[in-house]
């Protein structure tokens, strides 16, 4: 694809303040006959449009078309057609405020309608003639009566009689005209309209619907002009016509299309655009959507036209496609749709795309798609797959276009001669561009034809007022009525400026009988200006430092900057992890600049310095004259962990468990751009790195003996950005020892400890059927159970990891399933042994003493007597209650190695084997043993001795005990005995 842009080589902002001066021409003269209103509150205005424009319906057979139709010319016929030029509506909105800088709402509206039923109703609403002059018709006026009392602006759209409003996309039609209470009298009190001037500004074209497909740009085009200036009508006394002057501006582009099939083998039969912006807002015109880059949905692909018009496909279709501008950006693109003749008989149907911007290796100036501008694109060969063609950009005026300014020193078409005095300068007669040095001395002169002079303004980029290095002789009277005629202006460094920021000046000159409005940019050949455009989410720029912000989502992020060097400018000192795009070095005066960061070249910096790396922006125009760009990167912060030793690392609740052994140590690999530091780190807590690094290392222990139960939340931050941190760690140090006995239980009331904190608790456990006692362990790594008894076991029911990671055991005792433990004497103390898991450990013990002797299917302890020799006696009566002493004999079983009692066993339990059974006194109850008795013995009752010789062993709660003989077939109670031999 060849692209020759006859726009080569003039900034984008030249270009925008070019295209923008169209709107601008402006004139305020009073005519020499004042003309009086018929109403003494109004004021007329002759208002001139600096157009040729058609204000009549188009009939058939004339140079223009029907609305929608394809103007066919030949090249070298009028730059605007008959259509193009077309007003039928035309509406100018007035906007009053009671002092010059205050407030401006909306106070009436004049409109034209080329049907008059389309005209809108309203008290604030006057219907507005439109007269041609002249037999050529380049000029066309209307009569406006405006009210006085204020100062007043007026607002000029073509052709679009609705207005969006973008907060809610429908129709404006809020309109309310401010009311003046006296007005021209004291006390004139002001209600504001609807809607203010800024507001105003705000509104909308109609927007383009991509699923519509007969929404089309068509002609009558939209156009707009402003008289921006106040107009001073508080003055009630004077009635003298003003007269005022400016040119209205169409708000598309313009695209004809050069083609000849029978060449090109290529038949056109659509025309389209894609990534296109929707609409625009008038004031000033700009499109619709987010700047500089779009956001979602706000670019669209237009509906495509028919080619069909006069001449197409076989010579220039002029007005083939409209379209709102387009921004580089965006990157829009024309489509034409139609076949390609591959052989006679068989047309392929075939699509190409007409970028605005190189691609690939191609070269050539970017593309801006601009209101008033037109572009011709002409077919020069295609295939099936690929199509050449050229691209020429040329202005949309009445009379000319920008591309017939000469190279050279000569006056230009304007009249406007640029003549250097002293010092370094350049001047660009096509974008009427002085670029001069900032050295003080450094001057030249602007000479122009104008037989009456001019009203003169100049101004510096984005309204600075601060940095105003310039002077003007004479200086610029900002549009006001100075009787001076000046031809001549010197323009020079201003010796008094000591700053380092140099604007872009604009000097407006404006013909006070013409209106005709010429502006001369003036730019410094001085230290590169970068500003940013756009970047990936997180990144930024300011103050000539780029930020990189990479992100899980965001792995190669970019700044795009705007290079302002006269001249052209140039990238050194570049590392090879830096991505420059387009390229380094651009002739371009307002260059972009793509910066990507390739973290994963082997060059990145480890660590990434804090204060970033400089690289350095040359003005190529003079090489001496540098600015450097700080190129800083920071990162999320992203953890891994590894665990060594007996520490772990829980990926669940980012918790790091350590012990006080320094060989349990967790390391933290921890990355992100710039390097990390630890946040909280607690004494107790030893921390080593390796140094400050983009992946530094962190290994985190704490050391032998040293602090346990403790814990601390940690978290690393990013050294660039203290505000990006990282998870959340939880780091714990247990005792690698400790073994702790807690939450101690039972279910029978004889069952106790003596104290679970003791070093070697005891535990009494009365292991009858069913009993239990449990406790809880709590260790660093789990601990292993053993006893060295068989009769009762001790066993782990279950085990759980505190938050801490110690480990939580529940340890059960219960009795051995075998009754036959049971049935013989008090068993042996069994010790319990608790093992620590974590090497190395020492083990921890519990004592479990037996209660009693356990008498088979009871559920409280035998009775223990302390006589000439131990006895237990069984704690519940067995056989149901009293029984003869035969039936004691045959029936009463009393399981082994329990017995039935003889009357030898009592003697002995009584310590009285003297004792006469023929004596029947009783012995009264004393001491620890009568206490004994008493307890196994409880009540008044009869015992049977086994002995042949019927006997009774005699207990009687008040009187104590003793032996009888007793009658045979007499009852009495049965009692199981085991002595302790």
């Amino acid at each position: 694809m060849k692209i020759r842009n006859k726009l080569y080589g003039i900034s984008l902002f030249s270009l925008l303040l070019s295209v923008a001066a169209c709107t601008g021409e402006t004139e305020e003269m009073k005519t020499p006959d004042p003309i009086s209103s018929e109403d003494v509150g109004r004021r007329d205005v002759l208002l001139t449009l600096k157009n040729q424009l058609s204000i009549v319906p188009t009939k058939s057979g004339e140079a223009s078309t029907k609305s929608g139709e394809i103007q066919a010319t030949k090249a070298g016929d009028e730059i605007a057609t008959a259509a193009e030029n077309k007003i039928s509506a035309l509406d100018i909105y007035v906007f009053g405020s009671k002092t010059e800088d205050g407030v401006y709402t909306y106070q009436e509206r004049f409109c034209y309608r080329e049907n008059s039923s389309e005209m809108p109703s309203g008290s604030d609403v006057t219907a507005l003639d439109l007269t041609a002059k002249g037999s050529e018709g380049k000029e066309t006026t209307a009569l406006l009566s405006l009210k006085k009392g204020l100062f007043v602006k007026l607002y000029c759209i073509a052709n679009q009689g609705k207005l969006i409003d973008p907060a809610t996309g429908a129709v404006y039609t809020d309109f309310a005209p401010l009311y003046q209470s006296n007005p021209g009298q004291a006390g004139n009190t002001v209600t504001e309209g609807k809607p203010k001037e800024v507001d105003f500004k705000l509104l909308q074209s109609t927007q383009l619907d991509p699923a519509s497909t007969t929404d089309i740009l068509l002609t009558p085009l939209p156009m707009t002009g402003a008289y921006a200036t106040p107009l001073d009508l508080t003055d009630f006394s004077v009635s003298a016509r003003l007269q005022l002057g400016f040119r209205l501006t169409r708000a598309v582009a313009r695209f004809d299309v050069v083609n000849d099939a029978t060449q090109s083998k290529f038949t056109i039969q659509s025309v389209s655009m894609a990534n296109g912006r929707k609409g625009v807002s008038f004031f000033p015109l700009t499109v619709t959507g987010k700047l500089p880059d779009a956001n979602t949905g706000e670019l669209i692909t237009y509906p495509a036209r028919k080619f069909d018009g006069a001449d197409a496909n076989t010579g220039i279709s002029t007005g083939a496609f409209y379209t709102w501008p387009s921004p580089v950006q965006d990157g829009g693109y024309l489509i034409l749709s139609g076949t390609y003749a591959a052989n006679k008989t068989d047309n392929v149907p075939v699509t190409y795309k007409i970028p605005f911007k190189p691609s690939g290796s191609e070269t050539g100036n970017y593309i801006e798609v601009s209101q008033n501008h037109r572009y011709t694109v002409e077919i020069t060969k295609a295939d099936e797959y690929h199509l050449d063609f050229t691209l020429d950009v040329a202005d949309w005026t009445d009379d000319g276009s920008i591309d017939d300014y000469e190279p050279g020193g000569d006056t230009d078409k304007d009249g406007f001669t640029i003549t250097p005095v002293t010092g370094d300068m350049t001047y660009d007669k096509s974008s009427r561009t002085v670029t001069m040095s900032i050295v003080d001395g450094t001057q030249f002169t602007i000479d122009g034809n104008s037989l009456t002079g001019y009203y003169t303004t100049m101004y510096y980029e984005n309204g600075d007022l601060a940095h105003q290095w310039l002077e003007m002789d004479p200086k610029a009277d900002n549009m006001t009525k100075a009787d001076v005629v000046p031809s001549t202006f010197t323009i020079k460094k201003n010796a008094a400026y000591k700053g380092t920021k140099f604007p872009i000046a604009t000097i407006r000159f404006t013909d006070k009988i013409t209106a005709k409005e010429t502006i001369v940019i003036v730019q410094p050949i001085a230290n590169p200006v970068v500003k940013g455009v756009t970047q990936t989410e997180g990144s930024s720029f300011n103050d000539n430092e780029v930020l990189l912000n990479k992100t899980s989502t965001v792995t190669d992020p970019s700044v795009t900057v705007s290079v302002f060097a006269s001249g052209g400018s140039e990238l050194e000192n570049i590392p090879d992890w830096l991505k420059v795009s387009p390229a380094s070095s651009q002739t371009l005066s307002n260059a972009p600049y793509v910066f990507t960061a390739d973290v994963s070249n082997a060059s990145f910096p480890n660590p990434f310095p804090a204060d970033g790396i400089t690289i350095t922006v040359k003005n190529t125009g003079d090489k001496s004259k540098t600015q450097d760009i700080t190129i800083k990167m920071k990162s999320n912060v992203t953890v891994s962990c590894a665990a060594a030793g007996q520490a772990e690392y829980d990926t669940n609740s980012n918790a790091i468990r350590l012990y006080n052994d320094e060989n349990a140590k967790v390391t933290l690999t921890v990355n992100s751009i710039g390097g990390t530091e630890l946040v909280n780190k607690p004494d107790w807590l030893t921390v080593t790195d390796d140094g400050n690094k983009n992946d530094g290392k962190y290994t985190f222990y704490v050391a032998n003996n040293g602090t346990t139960g403790v814990n601390q939340k940690v978290t690393f931050r990013n050294k660039v950005d203290n505000t990006i941190v990282s998870k959340e760690f939880t780091v714990y140090s247990n005792s690698k020892s400790a073994i702790i006995f807690s939450n101690y239980d039972d279910n029978s009331s004889y069952s106790s400890i003596d104290n679970i904190n003791n070093s070697t608790p005891i535990i009494t456990y009365f292991p009858c059927a069913d009993s239990y006692c449990q406790f809880t362990v709590i260790s660093p790594k789990g601990v292993t159970v053993g006893t060295n008894q068989s009769w009762a076991n001790a066993t782990i029911t279950s085990t759980t990891t505190l938050s801490s990671g110690n480990r939580q055991s529940v340890v059960k005792i219960t009795r051995t399933n075998n009754d036959t433990y049971y049935d013989d004497l008090r068993q042996s103390n069994m010790t319990v042994t608790f093992s620590n898991i974590y090497p190395g450990q020492a083990a921890k013990t519990i004592i479990v003493s037996q209660k009693s002797v356990v008498f088979p299917g009871s559920k409280v302890p035998a009775n223990r007597i302390d006589g000439n020799a131990v006895y237990y006696v069984a704690p519940v009566e067995q056989g149901g209650g009293y029984m003869n002493y035969q039936d004691m004999r045959n029936k009463y079983p009393c399981p082994s190695p329990w017995k039935k009692p003889s009357s030898t066993d009592f003697k002995k339990m009584v310590k009285r084997e003297d004792f006469n059974i023929t004596n029947t006194a009783m012995i009264p109850w004393s001491g620890t043993l009568g206490a004994q008795i008493k307890a196994a013995y409880p009540g008044d009752r009869n015992i049977w001795c086994s002995d042949d010789i019927v006997y009774v062993f005699r207990v009687r709660t008040k009187d104590g005990w003793g032996f009888y003989s007793w009658q045979e077939g007499a009852t009495a109670a049965v009692r199981c005995v085991k002595d302790d031999q």
